[in-house]
């Protein structure tokens, strides 16, 4: 019981952290503005791809939505750039959440509190893992984080969730990138 109650307090953090961020993105908007997004990304293009990739590593841990970084994404960089570097940074903040919900001890929690759904979830993900996590990556309603904390949870294999989300979100981020830029053409 204590390794739970240890849990809760980082857990907690990671709460606090996260309300945190949501209140600078509410107080400090010019931070985020496209604008100025494109000047930086225009004179320091390798930087801006590492803080690109590293912003879509980070959110992940705050269950922050990628999709408004796609689209953003769409504006500072090429269409295919953003495309790859939106994989590339899904990708990676998976393998952060999976092992980061193994920190938090995600599974104790589950098993503790949940233990009547989680079996229900485990037979059920048993029978058709991948396209399980493959389908809740498409979905956009959503988000993909929340199957990489359970397939965490769950001990699924770290590559099979990644090949999960690869195919969901790759589909999902191609539809939202090209489909904006698109649009960004057509006006």
């Amino acid at each position: 019981m204590k390794k739970i109650k240890i849990k809760y307090k980082k857990l907690l953090i990671w709460v606090a952290i996260t309300i945190v961020l949501i209140i600078l993105y509410n107080l400090k908007t010019e931070w985020f503005n496209i604008d100025f997004l494109e000047g930086v990304t225009a004179e320091h293009r390798i930087w801006a791809m590492l803080i690109y990739l590293a912003i879509l590593a980070i959110i992940s841990i705050f269950l922050i939505p990628s999709t408004p970084f796609a689209v953003a994404g769409v504006v500072i960089f090429s269409p295919m750039e953003a495309f790859i570097l939106n994989l590339v940074g899904i990708l990676v903040s998976s393998v952060i959440v999976y092992y980061f919900a193994r920190y938090l001890g995600i599974k104790d929690i589950f098993e503790t509190k949940y233990s009547k759904k989680l079996e229900k979830v485990k037979k059920a993900l048993s029978k058709k893992e991948l396209p399980i996590i493959i389908g809740w990556s498409l979905f956009p309603a959503v988000p993909t984080d929340l199957i990489i904390y359970a397939c965490s949870g769950l001990n699924i294999s770290l590559k099979k969730c990644l090949i999960g989300v690869l195919i969901g979100e790759g589909i999902l981020n191609f539809f939202y990138i090209f489909s904006v830029d698109a649009v960004i053409n057509f006006l």
